[in-house]
C-alpha cells in the first residue's frame, strides 16, 4: 500500500512509518516534523524513533517542537517507560 504525506499541512503524518522519510523531510527543512514524529512514536519501534524524536524536540517551530513532546510522552507510554 502506498502512503501519502502531506508535509506542508501535516495530512497523513500520524500514519508516518518510515524514518527514513523522516530524516529527509527534516534535511529538507520540511514543515509539520513534530506532528510526524508523533506517528514514528506510534509506528516505529522506539530504537528507530528515538533520534528523531531528539532531534524533533529541538526545533525552531514552538507548536511542532510542543508535537515533539507528546511524541517523547507516546513513546514512553507504548514501551512501558
Amino acid at each position: 500500500m502506498t502512503r501519502s504525506w502531506d508535509w506542508a499541512t501535516g495530512e497523513g503524518l500520524l500514519g508516518l512509518d518510515n524514518p527514513e522519510k523522516w530524516d529527509a523531510a527534516f534535511e529538507r527543512g520540511e514543515r509539520s516534523l513534530g506532528t510526524a514524529a508523533i506517528g514514528l512514536a506510534f509506528n516505529c519501534s522506539l530504537e528507530d524513533a528515538s533520534p528523531r524524536l531528539v532531534r524533533a524536540t529541538q526545533l525552531p517551530d514552538t507548536d511542532q517542537r510542543g508535537f515533539a513532546f507528546t511524541a517523547v510522552g507516546t513513546a514512553a507510554r507504548l514501551n512501558g517507560h
